[in-house]
């Protein structure tokens, strides 16, 4: 299997058209110009996927069809590394009712748009893409460390910025946060209104 690098930064809605001037000073191509991309993720009933750390993904980008398999994280402290096995499909409900025959089902999905930019550095290749998502705006460069890090540089971004987490982990962070939040909304309204209980 190929060995996935990559990292996240994030950035806002206004830092898109700066970037993709950049991306053409240093001389990066749009591969894919921007596009909406849905994503669905598969598992067992047992979500023995997610406990083990890998991913089934069917991803509907335009009019290209692909699933993936990825495999555990590799321990790195600064790039998100896993092993990813990845094909091009021709009938997505085709292929949902063959994992649905071998048990499995979408565990989660989610939809973004995303443009997708490559450039060469030194006969290697990087990958660029600008990512629109229901959690924020990202780039997410993915090639070598290095050369990640020499572009990043480029584009005015130190590894402190290097996010490794995928959406759905920020999804459903920022879900948990909604939560808490309202739990504590609750419980600050219910003691405001025993207050004002005794002071009547």
């Amino acid at each position: 299997m190929a060995l996935e690098t990559e990292v996240k930064i994030r950035i806002s809605q206004e830092d898109l058209d700066p970037i993709r001037t950049r991306l053409t000073e240093l001389g990066a191509r749009c591969l894919s110009p921007r596009k909406k991309e849905e994503n669905r993720l598969f598992d067992f009933p047992d979500g023995n996927l997610v406990t083990c750390g890998c991913a089934v993904r069917l991803r509907i980008y335009g009019d290209t069809t692909t699933l993936t398999f990825k495999g555990e994280l590799k321990d790195d402290p600064r790039f998100k590394k896993r092993e990813e096995l990845e094909s091009n499909v021709q009938d997505a409900k085709t292929l949902t009712k063959v994992l649905e025959g071998l048990g499995m089902s979408i565990c989660f999905e989610y939809s973004k748009f995303r443009e997708i930019f490559r450039l060469s550095l030194d006969q290697r290749q990087v990958h660029i893409c600008l990512d629109e998502t229901p959690v924020g705006t990202f780039a997410e460069l993915e090639g070598s460390p290095a050369d990640i890090e020499s572009l990043a540089a480029k584009l005015g971004w130190t590894p402190d910025l290097f996010i490794k987490k995928n959406y759905v982990e920020m999804y459903l962070e920022g879900k948990a946060g909604e939560r808490r939040q309202e739990s504590e909304d609750r419980s600050q309204e219910e003691k405001d209104s025993s207050n004002l209980e005794l002071e009547t």
